[in-house]
């Protein structure tokens, strides 16, 4: 799933999954992600962050994920009798950034009501540029807004009327309120 090696999982194809059980989940040796690929076949992420579920799909972030280490988004899509069977729903790699000019080091993210994902950046190093990109269902990415502060963005997410995306700002600690026009974002 990380990509750093072998760039074994493809973008955009949906692969099957199972749950497993697992003992001693409180993993007080912080062992737990190890013993769950070694013994179990668990997937391992890079650095899991943010996650949203939205018509009946969840997206999350894995900030240093994918073969330049600079950000991945999955898709899990549940099965229908999810939690009563071992077997799982679909994982899918949905985006991965091949340089931080793309995106770099997805970290927070929300749907946009027109189906987009909007992610907030947490850019390694120079964190006087981060940025809110925006990813299209078909996997392109785009930038949406950049932030000239030394800090990054966080928590976003839209009004339930879809047309305010509120957005956090680490220091100074203030919520922004960021209005559309969203039309030329639809499609």
């Amino acid at each position: 799933t990380r990509n750093w090696q072998s760039g074994a999982m493809p973008q955009r194809k949906t692969l099957a999954t199972r749950w497993i059980d697992m003992d001693g989940v409180e993993a007080p040796d912080d062992d737990l992600r190890k013993r769950g690929a070694r013994d179990g076949g668990a997937a391992v992420f890079a650095r899991g962050e943010g996650i949203w579920f939205d018509r009946g799909q969840m997206f999350f972030t894995c900030t240093s994920g994918g073969a330049a280490r600079v950000g991945q988004v999955f898709r899990y899509r549940p099965a229908r009798d999810e939690g009563r069977t071992p077997r799982g729903g679909g994982l899918e790699l949905f985006f991965e950034s091949p340089a931080s000019a793309v995106m770099d080091y997805a970290d927070n993210l929300t749907v946009a009501p027109w189906g987009h994902l909007i992610v907030c950046e947490d850019r390694a190093g120079d964190t006087t540029d981060n940025r809110l990109r925006g990813i299209t269902p078909r996997g392109e990415a785009y930038t949406l807004a950049h932030l000239k502060l030394n800090t990054e963005l966080a928590g976003a997410c839209f009004s339930p009327d879809g047309r305010t995306l509120f957005v956090n700002i680490y220091s100074p600690g203030q919520t922004v309120a960021i209005t559309g026009p969203w039309g030329s974002f639809r499609g």
